[in-house]
């Protein structure tokens, strides 16, 4: 009986996952060809690493952790692959790292550079 009731939660738990990944990307409105990955080391970034809407896929091994953080003119200097909509003004910028982990949340940090 528990393992069932595990096995229920886990099939609603990823359904809806995958509706909610899904809203985003048929609501998503970036022209990719505008995108552009220089804003990695700009001076306005934040010098500590930081995430408050960390996603990791539980089933691989290891485990694979992304960041959904939408931030200003430049990604966290630990960020090796920033994403950055130069269209906007500020620019909004989106770190496209695969981790293991999860950086500790921003919204207890002073000076977050987010939006």
């Amino acid at each position: 009986m528990g393992l069932n009731n595990k096995n229920n939660n886990m099939v609603v738990l990823n359904v809806c996952f995958l509706l909610v990944f899904l809203v985003g990307v048929t609501t998503a409105r970036m022209d990719l060809s505008l995108l552009k990955s220089n804003h990695h080391h700009s001076s306005d970034e934040s010098s500590e690493p930081c995430c408050d809407s960390c996603i990791c896929s539980y089933y691989s091994q290891p485990r694979r952790c992304e960041c959904g953080d939408i931030r200003l003119n430049s990604c966290h200097s630990a960020c090796k692959s920033c994403i950055c909509d130069e269209n906007s003004e500020p620019a909004l910028c989106l770190c496209a790292d695969t981790t293991e982990f999860c950086y500790k949340p921003c919204e207890s940090m002073d000076g977050m550079n987010k939006f």
